[in-house]
């Protein structure tokens, strides 16, 4: 037998408009390549013709279809609620289009398996899909559960319905997986599958030497990011550090997100950071690897993630991290590369921040670089998903 072959259904997905949107999703299926085939169903959502600006224009004009990396991307419109409101339906509404997307496919696809990322509404439409058509189902999460379903009950009894028709589950951190295990219990195996660094891009180099005052901050401008946690962290290091400076690379992304990115510059302005803080906006992978190889530093001040995927970004580009001990870092981040401080605490940061710049010369490139691949790097990526869908396919309850 070649290479399974694996459709793989992600909403979170980069197109041609949105092109970081759920990059890791995608590093993950491109890991895959070297032990699958996949083929890529990853909806937008549906708009009205005469609206072509702002964030739905955007969508309206992604394209249906591309090939990406050696694989199909299919882009089929899904209708979904506004926001929120209608959540709990987004799988219902969203199901036809996936649908028909496969449909389309079906002919010559002979997939043995689908693989989808998110539970819902992902999973829950890939479970759906998977009983119709016989084929074992995996399921990634990405994201927490319990404070999720506390909020949307609708969404959990979907996913605990869809439990009978998923082979497998998976988790990019312990911290995560422990928070789904308390849901899932013994009825499904919850896998570890860490997210993907691109170690071709996010390389370290000798050739150029980083800013010492240059901080750099990467990430969607949230409040859960916690960037203003780190913006009172500079007004506090600026009394010692004239000369130290905060690069942003990243904005608010959905407009729903527009009120934390006003807050944070109205902060930085009422502390009279100005002239300390510049914001680069959104930048390509590529982009953010060269801003990271030109730092001093990562720093991370999430009040929650999963993973954090730019972390393992910064150490394979080469510069320690400090982070906030949020869930994902503190897995992967120990004293040989960066720092770890207490949430929500902006002078346990700085003084995280000031310890890493008063040791920056005893953290080497190629050290950090070598455990980041090592860790999360493509190749052992690959191993890993290779294992993970050998252990599906061979499983009796999929015979």
């Amino acid at each position: 037998m070649g290479k399974p072959r694996v459709l793989v259904i992600a909403r979170t997905f980069p197109n041609s408009q949105f092109p970081t949107l759920g990059v890791y999703t995608q590093r993950l299926v491109d890991a895959s390549t070297a032990v699958a085939a996949p083929t890529v169903i990853a909806g937008v959502p549906y708009v009205p013709p005469g609206i072509s600006s702002g964030t739905l224009g955007r969508f309206r004009a992604v394209e249906r279809e591309r090939s990406e990396n050696g694989y199909r991307v299919l882009h089929p419109r899904m209708l979904l609620g506004p926001g929120h409101l209608l959540h709990g339906f987004d799988a219902r509404f969203a199901y036809p289009a996936i649908r028909r997307a496969a449909n389309a496919l079906a002919r010559n696809a002979g997939w043995n398996l689908i693989h989808a990322h998110f539970i819902y509404p992902d999973g829950v439409i890939a479970a759906r899909l998977g009983r119709e058509l016989g084929l074992p189902v995996v399921v990634s999460e990405h994201s927490v559960w319990q404070q999720w379903f506390d909020r949307h009950p609708r969404v959990r009894r979907q996913v605990e319905a869809a439990f009978p028709s998923i082979s497998r589950l998976t988790a990019v951190s312990e911290a995560l997986r422990t928070d789904m295990q308390a849901i899932v219990k013994d009825r499904l195996p919850v896998d570890l599958l860490p997210n993907v660094v691109d170690d071709d891009t996010f390389t370290a180099t000798s050739s150029s030497e980083p800013d010492p005052n240059r901080l750099l901050f990467v990430g969607t401008i949230r409040r859960v990011k916690g960037l203003d946690v780190l913006i009172h962290a500079i007004a506090a290091l600026a009394k010692t550090r004239p000369n130290l400076r905060l690069a942003v690379v990243g904005g608010a992304f959905y407009r729903a997100y527009a009120r934390d990115e006003r807050d944070v510059h109205a902060l930085v302005s009422s502390l009279g950071l100005d002239n300390r803080v510049e914001f680069l906006g959104e930048r390509s992978p590529a982009e953010v690897a060269g801003e990271m190889r030109r730092s001093a530093m990562l720093v991370v001040p999430s009040r929650r993630e999963t993973f954090s995927l730019v972390t393992a970004e910064a150490l394979a580009s080469g510069i320690p991290v400090v982070a906030t001990r949020c869930g994902g870092p503190e897995e992967f981040v120990t004293p040989e590369v960066g720092r770890l401080v207490a949430v929500d605490d902006a002078a346990a940061l700085a003084a995280g921040i000031e310890f890493v710049l008063e040791k920056r010369d005893q953290f080497s490139p190629a050290t950090l670089r070598n455990w980041a691949v090592s860790q999360f790097g493509r190749a052992i990526a690959a191993k890993r998903i290779g294992e993970l869908y050998a252990n599906v396919l061979a499983s009796p309850r999929n015979h």
